[in-house]
C-alpha cells in the first residue's frame, strides 16, 4: 500500500514543470566543412532537456535564454557550444569527426562515453537491430558481437534463443544473461518488438557486470528503447515489411518402392500403396508481416515523448504454427522544475501462437521426425476421411500432418513491463534518481485432442488440458549519484540500494473421457486428473557502489562494489559480495607517442571481477521440504542444506583498443580468463536416500579465450563507401572439479539409448560419451564397437569420449556497400570446430522395424561379405544403433545470414512529398548455408545451446529461408 501511495504523489506531480529564465528566439543554419546544409542536427540549450532539431536544409529555430550556451551535436561530426550572447541569429560550422570515441555507451546504472571506458563492453546500434524478419531481437544481432554466441532453439515461431557471453559457467544452475530493459531486470527479452530498441550493450567481464552482483554472473545484456528527441514537431514513423519462407534443404529419404524393398527384407506385409513424400506435405510456405508506427516528440515544458505500436505474424513453415504479436510502449520525461524530473516507461506485449511438436522421435509425437520416418505407403486420412493414418505395424505412430494438426493448442501470454521515476539534482554535481518497477507475465495454455481422430486420442475418450501460470517480480531501486570535475581530473561516484521480490503461480487441470454411453461427445469429460496449484516466492536486497576516476584522459580507474543477499539461501548464507575493479591507459595521450600522425587512439584496458549466481537451483532449495500429495497427506520431498550458498565466477580481462587513419580503422582484442567455483548441481544421491537428487555447491570450471573485433571504412568516397566489420572468438571450457563424492554427471537423454553426454572433470560441457563405431562386420553385417576395457563382449566400460559441441571459434563478417541512394549489406555467420550429435539418424539407419529410412541405408549391409559401413536390417534388434561416434558429425557452418538492398530517396525527393525519410528494401535470412551435417540444421539444438546438454539434434525444428520487401516512412 505504502508503495501504491507514493506513486500516486508522483503521478500527480508528473505533469508540473515551470520556466524561469527570460527567453529570446534564435534562428540559423547547421554546415559543415565544405558549405553544404547538415539536416537533423541536434540544437540542445546546454543544462537543461530544451532543444529542436535542424531540418532538411540544415536551418533551425530555438528559443532559449539570452545568456544561454547552445550545444550542437550531430554523427560524425565533433560537437560545438556556442554562447548566445543576446544574439537572435547564429549560423555555426560542425566539424568533421573521424572517430567515435565520444560516443556514449550505456553501463550498468549510468553511462560512459566510449573512449573512457575500461571494461569488455560491446554497442549495437538500432541500425543492425531492425528490419530484419525475426520474432526475437536477439536473433539479429547473432554473429555481430564478439564473445556473445546467440543460438536458435529451433526454427518455429516464437522459440528462444540461446545466448552465452564468455562460454557456460555453470552445469545446473542458469547460463543465460540478465536482461536490462531500460532499468527493468529480466530474464527473457523476447517479447520486444525490435524496432523499439535504440541500443544493445553487451556486459561481458566481470568488472562490467559486477555493478548487478548476483544477476550478472553470465554476462548482462542492457537493452534501452527510444526516446523522444528534442525536435519542434512530432516525428511520426512507419515501418512494415513482409516476406515469405521455405526450407532450404531436404532430407533424403526412400520413395516407395525403396521403401517396400526394406520392409519385404524385414519380413513386413500389407503396408499400403500410396505414394506419399510426407516433407512435401508436412513443410511449406511460410508468411510473415510486420507492422510498426510511433511518434516522438518533445514539448515546450522540458518533456519528451516516444509512442510506438506494432503487429507481427509469423506463420511457420510447418503448419499450423504461428505466432500473432501485438506490441504497445511508451517512454516519456518531464522536467517539473530546473532540478526535478520524472520518466515514465510502459511497454505491453500480447502474443498468441499455435504450436507444432519436434525435439522428439516419431513414437512421442514429434512432427519433424514423423514427416522423414512415416511409411510412404500410406495417406494422410483413412477411408472415412476423418481419421487420420498411423504407421500400420506401430500402433500410436501418427502420421506428421495428425501430430501437427489432430490437437488443437493455443498458447497466449500477455507481458507488462512498467517503470516510474524521479530525479532530483541538489546541486550540479549531486543528483538522487529513485524508481519503481513492474516486470508481469501471464500465460495462458488450451490443448484438446477429440476421441476419434488419433489412436491416442481414442484411448484417452478425449483430453483437454489447460494451465495457467502469472509470474510477477517488482523492483525499487535509489541511486545517489555524483559527478565532479576539477582541473585534469574527473571524479564520479554511484551509491545505492534496491529491494526486489518475486511472486509465481501455476495452476493447470486435465480432463478425459468425453465420450457417453452411446459414443456421443460429451461437454465435459468424466475423469479429471488430481492436480494441486503450485506458487513461489524470492526476494532480494542489494547494495552497491561504484567510482569513476580520469585523470588527463589518460588514466583511468573504476571499482564497483555489490552486496547481494537472496532468499533462496539460509541466513547464514544468504549475502554474496562482488567487487571489481578496472583501470585503462591511453597511450596514445603520451608525449613519445605525439610523432605518430596516423594514430587516432591506443588505449590498453586490465580489470578483475567477481560475481554470483543463484538461479535454476529452485527458490527453496536450502530447505527440507513436504508436498501436499491430492489426499491431503504430506510426503518427505526434498533434503535440507543449510550449508548451501552462492556460485561464485572470478574474470580477469586484458583489453586493447585502437583507432588509427582519422577512425578508418578500429581494432579491439581483449583476453580472458573465468573461473566458478562452489558451482550449483543437482548431484543424484544414493538411492539409499530416498530421494532422486539434492541441490548442491560441488565443484569448478574454466573458460578462458580471446576476442578480436575489426572494423575498417575501406573505400570512402563522394558517391561510393565500402565499410566492413569482422569479429573473431575463442572460448575453451572445462570443468575442472566435480567435487569428492560425483566422479560424473550424464546429460543429452536419447530415447530407448544411454545418454549422449557425461561431465567430467578436465572435460568440457557437452562432451560427447558413447561407443567408438568401427565399422560392419562383412560377416554377419552387424555394427562393430571398440573393445576398450579388454573384456569380451561389448559393455558400458567400452563407452569412451567422442566428440564436443564446444565450438573452437565463431565468427561473423559484415559489409556495408553505399552508391549514390542505394545501399547493400551482406552479414555472414559461422561456426567452426564444433560437433553435433545426430540423434535423428538413429531413427533413419536403425532398420529395425516399420519406420521409413534414410537413404543412406540403400547402402546397407545385404549378404555375407558385402562391404559397407551401413549395418543390416536386423528387426527388433537396436544394437546397430547405439549411443556411438556414428552419429557424431561436423557441426561447423558458414552462413550468409543476412542480405539486405535498400534504396534512400534522397533530399529532393523527399521536399517534394514533405517527408523526412523514404527507404524500401529488399531483405533475405538464412539464404546460404556451407556445412558437412546432414541434418536439417546445422544451430538448433534439442536441449538448448548454452546448457551441458548442447549439440543435440533430435528431430528439432529448422530454421528457414526468408526472402521479405520493406519500406520505412518518416514524416
Amino acid at each position: 500500500m505504502k508503495r501504491i501511495l507514493t506513486l500516486l504523489m508522483i503521478l500527480s506531480c508528473y505533469g508540473f514543470s515551470s520556466t524561469y529564465a527570460q527567453n529570446i528566439s534564435i534562428t540559423g543554419t547547421v554546415t559543415d566543412g565544405t558549405g553544404l546544409s547538415l539536416p537533423g542536427v541536434s540544437v540542445q540549450v546546454k543544462n537543461s532537456t530544451q532543444g529542436t532539431a535542424a531540418d532538411v536544409n540544415g536551418n533551425f529555430s530555438i528559443s532559449a535564454p539570452s545568456n544561454a550556451t547552445l550545444v550542437f551535436s550531430f554523427i560524425g561530426f565533433q560537437t560545438l557550444e556556442e554562447p548566445v550572447n543576446n544574439r537572435q541569429t547564429i549560423n555555426v560550422t560542425l566539424t568533421e569527426d573521424n572517430t567515435t570515441l565520444n560516443d556514449v555507451i550505456v553501463i550498468g546504472y549510468g553511462s560512459q562515453a566510449k573512449k573512457d571506458i575500461t571494461t569488455a563492453v560491446t554497442s549495437i546500434s538500432a541500425d543492425e537491430i531492425q528490419n530484419q524478419p525475426v520474432t526475437n531481437p536477439l536473433q539479429a544481432i547473432q554473429g555481430k558481437a564478439a564473445g556473445v554466441q546467440i543460438t536458435s532453439q529451433s526454427g518455429k515461431p516464437g522459440s528462444g534463443v540461446a545466448v552465452s557471453i564468455r562460454g557456460n559457467t555453470s552445469i545446473t544452475a542458469s547460463n543465460s544473461p540478465l536482461y536490462v530493459i531500460d532499468g527493468i531486470t529480466s530474464r527473457d527479452a523476447s517479447f520486444l518488438n525490435p524496432n523499439d530498441i535504440e541500443t544493445i550493450t553487451v556486459l561481458k567481464d566481470a568488472s562490467a557486470a559486477a555493478i548487478y552482483g548476483s544477476s550478472g554472473a553470465n554476462g548482462v545484456i542492457l537493452i534501452t528503447t527510444k526516446k523522444g528527441k528534442s525536435v519542434g514537431t512530432p516525428q511520426v514513423a512507419f515501418n512494415a515489411f513482409t516476406g515469405i519462407s521455405n526450407l532450404w534443404k531436404k532430407q533424403d529419404v526412400l520413395n516407395r518402392d525403396q521403401y517396400l524393398d526394406l520392409m519385404t527384407e524385414l519380413g513386413y506385409t500389407d503396408l499400403g500403396s500410396k505414394n506419399v513424400d510426407w516433407q512435401d506435405e508436412t513443410f511449406g510456405t511460410g508468411v510473415q508481416q510486420n507492422y510498426q508506427a510511433s511518434v516522438s516528440g518533445a514539448t515546450n515544458t522540458g518533456g519528451n515523448y516516444y509512442i510506438s505500436g506494432g503487429y507481427l505474424q509469423d506463420k511457420g513453415i510447418v503448419a499450423p504454427s504461428i505466432l500473432n504479436r501485438y506490441t504497445a510502449s511508451f517512454n516519456g520525461s518531464q522536467s517539473a522544475t530546473d532540478w526535478l524530473r520524472f520518466t515514465a516507461n510502459v511497454a505491453i506485449t500480447r502474443s498468441n501462437s499455435v504450436d507444432v511438436s519436434d525435439n522428439a522421435g516419431v513414437a512421442r509425437g514429434g512432427t519433424i521426425l514423423s514427416a522423414l520416418t512415416t511409411p510412404p505407403t500410406i495417406g494422410i486420412f483413412e477411408e472415412d476421411g476423418i481419421t487420420y493414418t498411423q504407421n500400420p505395424y506401430k500402433g500410436g505412430w501418427e502420421n506428421p500432418i495428425a501430430n501437427a494438426f489432430a490437437a488443437k493448442n493455443s498458447n497466449k501470454n500477455t507481458r507488462f513491463l512498467g517503470a516510474f521515476s524521479a530525479e532530483i539534482d541538489f546541486t550540479k554535481d549531486l543528483s538522487f534518481k529513485s524508481s519503481i518497477s513492474i516486470n508481469q507475465s501471464k500465460n495462458d495454455y488450451d490443448y484438446w485432442l477429440n476421441p476419434f481422430s488419433t489412436d491416442y486420442g481414442r484411448q484417452q475418450e478425449g483430453i483437454a488440458r489447460t494451465n495457467h501460470t502469472d509470474d510477477k517480480v517488482w523492483l525499487n531501486e535509489n541511486l545517489l549519484n555524483y559527478n565532479k570535475t576539477f582541473g585534469d581530473h574527473a571524479f564520479t561516484a554511484t551509491a545505492g540500494m534496491s529491494l526486489q521480490e518475486s511472486d509465481w503461480k501455476y495452476r493447470n487441470t486435465e480432463v478425459t473421457r468425453f465420450l457417453g454411453e452411446n459414443g456421443e461427445l460429451l461437454t465435459e469429460g468424466t475423469s479429471v486428473v488430481p492436480t494441486l496449484p503450485q506458487r513461489a516466492q524470492w526476494s532480494k536486497r542489494s547494495y552497491l557502489a561504484r567510482v569513476t576516476y580520469n585523470y588527463l584522459g589518460k588514466y583511468l580507474l573504476s571499482s564497483n562494489f555489490r552486496a547481494d543477499g537472496s532468499s533462496r539461501f539460509a541466513p547464514d548464507q544468504r549475502y554474496g559480495y562482488f567487487p571489481s575493479v578496472s583501470a585503462g591507459w591511453r597511450i596514445s595521450s603520451e608525449d613519445f607517442m605525439s610523432n605518430l600522425d596516423n594514430l587516432d587512439d591506443l588505449k590498453l584496458r586490465a580489470s578483475w571481477g567477481q560475481v554470483g549466481n543463484d538461479e535454476g537451483i529452485g527458490d527453496y532449495a536450502y530447505l527440507a521440504l513436504y508436498n501436499l500429495t491430492t489426499q491431503g497427506s504430506y510426503s518427505f520431498a526434498q533434503l535440507a542444506n543449510p550449508d548451501l550458498t552462492w556460485e561464485k565466477t572470478t574474470q580477469s580481462n586484458l583489453g586493447l583498443d585502437l583507432t588509427m587513419f582519422d577512425g578508418r580503422i578500429s581494432f579491439t582484442a581483449d583476453a580472458y580468463l573465468k573461473k566458478t567455483d562452489n558451482l550449483l548441481v543437482n548431484v543424484q544421491l544414493p538411492p539409499s536416500s530416498g530421494f532422486p537428487s539434492q541441490a548442491l555447491n560441488v565443484g569448478s570450471m574454466e573458460n578462458k579465450g580471446f576476442e578480436f573485433l575489426l572494423s575498417t571504412r575501406n573505400i570512402q568516397r563522394d558517391n561510393f563507401s565500402w565499410s566492413s566489420d569482422i569479429n573473431l572468438s575463442v572460448n575453451k571450457n572445462e570443468v575442472t572439479s566435480l567435487g569428492t563424492s560425483t566422479k560424473s554427471l550424464d546429460f543429452g537423454g536419447i530415447y530407448e539409448r544411454t545418454s549422449a553426454i557425461k561431465i567430467e572433470a578436465g572435460r568440457p560441457l557437452g562432451s560427447f560419451y558413447g561407443y567408438v563405431f568401427e565399422g560392419v562386420d562383412p560377416e554377419t553385417g552387424n555394427a562393430v564397437y571398440k573393445d576398450i576395457d579388454g573384456v569380451p563382449g561389448i559393455t558400458a566400460d567400452d563407452r569412451t569420449y567422442i566428440g564436443s559441441a564446444q565450438p573452437k571459434f565463431t565468427y561473423g563478417f559484415n559489409n556495408t556497400l553505399n552508391y549514390k541512394n542505394w545501399g547493400l549489406t551482406l552479414f555472414f555467420q559461422g561456426v567452426q570446430g564444433n560437433d553435433m550429435f545426430n540423434a535423428s539418424r538413429i531413427d533413419l539407419e536403425s532398420m529395425n522395424d516399420s519406420k521409413n529410412q534414410s537413404t543412406a541405408v540403400l547402402d546397407r549391409w545385404k549378404k555375407a561379405g558385402d562391404i559397407s559401413n551401413i549395418p543390416g536390417a536386423n528387426l527388433n534388434n537396436t544394437d546397430n544403433t547405439l549411443t556411438s561416434s556414428r552419429f557424431v558429425e561436423n557441426g561447423s557452418y558458414l552462413r550468409l545470414k543476412t542480405a539486405t538492398l535498400s534504396y534512400n530517396f534522397g533530399d529532393s525527393f523527399l521536399a517534394k512529398t514533405k517527408l523526412s525519410k523514404l527507404m524500401v528494401y529488399a531483405t533475405g535470412y538464412n539464404l546460404l548455408t556451407v556445412t558437412d551435417y546432414t541434418g536439417f540444421d546445422p544451430e538448433v539444438n534439442q536441449y538448448g545451446a548454452n546448457g551441458p546438454s548442447m549439440g543435440v539434434d533430435y528431430g528439432t525444428y529448422p530454421q528457414s529461408r526468408t526472402f521479405m520487401i520493406g519500406i520505412n516512412v518518416g514524416f
